[in-house]
């Protein structure tokens, strides 16, 4: 670690970038590392840890940083679920205390065997019978007590259960969601306690490094950096804060009802103190303009677009001798094989393909995922039921450098993303990764990608979600595969790759701190 003293002697610049994940998975924000090390700027990537620890480590020039987490703040609310209803009243406050309780409990039970073998010792011995029936009693008393105990350890732990179980079904009450639209930060902080846990961790980092500039990615991270950012000034430190938008919550519908209103709320709040944003989606840019009204800031204008493309680097530094997809698969070269690389969730359209695959004689279709439970197992048996599953494949992760030459084996890469708000303004990077690769695409036909799609000619559109449509678009992608690709000029790749995304981030850092 570079100490403050050693950071005096250190010309060059410093960025710290937070990240509210692991980083392992994120290829944006190591693009974004690489390519600001590069640059000059001395780096420091911070991420969660997986062991709660301390972890340090390098990967080139960029030194990445993952805070000890106690996530003390998120375990609270996880073991103490709120009290509903009658249950409420007698549940026991914790999952920790109902467990004590209920072992105490099997204690008192085999104690209950062990006194009833001493009081038969006893009697063998000659014990007084008058004596015995004294002590007989107190111990049947004893034992109904016991019994008695057991049933409402038994029915406060029952209690527990079902409110934990409330709790998993619905994480949040009609009027924490209420708070939390309103943005009241103690609501915001109650419903996603990891702002309060990522404050302890990322927010220590952050003090410690003593940056010249703090990259926010994502609204969990913006409020760290801001408020690390105010702690400096009082210091007497400037330190600037750039945030990078990776997504528009007010458009998004995921499962914990929180979740999007209390990111909206910290954008609502911290973003008038960032000295500038950045985005990668161009529909992100513009709703955010709109929905905050960020033009309106003093000295502010619209977001930058830094969009998360491929780096052309990593696919020369590759070769052309890359086995990638087709190779882990054993297929031959004529085989068809349709790619998709990243998360796998209802939204994201997939249940579409295994739907087509009956269809679509001799084509195999294969997923790029980091886990195979939860959803991706439910696509599994849907395979298995529809007598696909000896085409449909499961492959691990590459990492991100890797991605680009590993799906160049492929015949279509697939885009399938469902018709919901967040979608219709995104252009997701496994697209960009399509272009790289020079695959030729069938997408759905979500706003941004549709659009870009024909604009390019590089595939056919479908209606999202229909599998006959579906179809009809792979079909006439695998029938002339070349007509398709012959959108991807040398001027096309160039233009959508991570080297000149780069470029116009690090113009955005100089902008903002007069320095790199």
């Amino acid at each position: 670690m570079t100490t403050p003293d050693q950071r005096r002697v250190d010309v060059r610049p410093r960025v710290v970038m937070l990240v509210g994940n692991f980083i392992d998975g994120d290829s944006r924000v190591q693009k974004e590392a690489r390519s600001a090390a590069e640059a000059g700027w001395d780096t420091y990537l911070v991420g969660r840890s997986r062991s709660g620890k301390r972890e340090e480590s390098k990967s080139g020039e960029v030194t990445i940083l993952r805070p000890a987490e106690s996530m003390a703040a998120t375990k609270y609310r996880t073991y103490h679920p709120r009290r509903s209803g009658v249950s409420g009243l007698i549940a026991y406050s914790t999952v920790e205390l109902g467990k004590v309780k209920h072992q105490r409990q099997r204690i008192r039970q085999s104690n209950l065997a062990v006194e009833r073998e001493l009081l038969s010792r006893r009697s063998a011995d000659g014990l007084n019978p008058a004596a015995k029936l004294v002590d007989e009693a107190m111990l049947a008393a004893k034992s109904l007590g016991v019994k008695a105990a057991g049933y409402w350890i038994s029915a406060r732990k029952q209690a527990l259960d079902h409110n934990y179980n409330i709790v998993q079904d619905s994480p949040s009450t009609s009027l924490e969601r209420l708070l939390v639209r309103r943005g009241g930060e103690g609501a915001v902080w109650n419903a996603q306690p990891r702002l309060v846990d990522f404050e302890d961790s990322f927010g220590r980092a952050a003090d410690e490094l003593e940056p010249d500039l703090i990259h926010a990615n994502d609204a969990e991270m913006l409020g760290v950096a801001v408020r690390a950012a105010a702690r400096a000034r009082a210091r007497g430190r400037t330190v600037k804060v750039v945030y990078d938008a990776h997504e528009f919550f007010a458009g998004d519908t995921r499962d914990n009802p929180t979740w999007a209103p209390a990111m909206a709320a910290q954008e609502a709040k911290y973003l008038p103190l960032a000295d500038a944003v950045m985005s990668p989606i161009e529909g992100y840019a513009e709703a955010m303009v709109e929905f905050h009204g960020i033009e309106k800031f003093p000295g502010r204008k619209a977001p930058v677009l830094v969009k998360n493309m491929p780096a052309l680097a990593d696919l020369a530094a590759s070769g052309d001798d890359v086995p990638g997809v087709r190779g882990a698969l054993g297929l031959a070269d004529d085989v068809p094989l349709l790619v998709h690389p990243g998360s796998v969730t209802k939204v994201r359209g997939l249940q579409t393909v295994v739907e087509a695959l009956p269809e679509l004689d001799g084509v195999h279709a294969a997923l790029l995922v980091g886990r195979r439970d939860g959803y991706v197992a439910e696509l599994v048996t849907m395979a298995e039921k529809l007598g696909v599953s000896d085409r449909f494949h499961l492959l691990d992760y590459v990492p991100s450098e890797e991605l680009t030459a590993y799906l160049r084996s492929a015949t279509i890469g697939i885009d399938t993303l469902l018709h919901i708000p967040l979608h219709e303004l995104t252009i997701t990077t496994k697209f960009w990764s399509y272009i790289s690769a020079g695959l030729p695409v069938v997408a759905s036909d979500v706003k941004a990608t549709s659009q870009l799609t024909r604009e390019l000619g590089n595939g056919e559109v479908y209606t999202a979600g229909d599998v006959t449509s579906f179809v009809e678009a792979a079909r006439k992608v695998l029938k002339d595969p070349a007509a398709y690709t012959k959108a991807y000029s040398e001027e096309t790749l160039r233009q959508y790759s991570w080297e000149g995304q780069a470029e116009t981030m690090l113009g955005l850092y100089r902008e903002v701190t007069g320095k790199g």
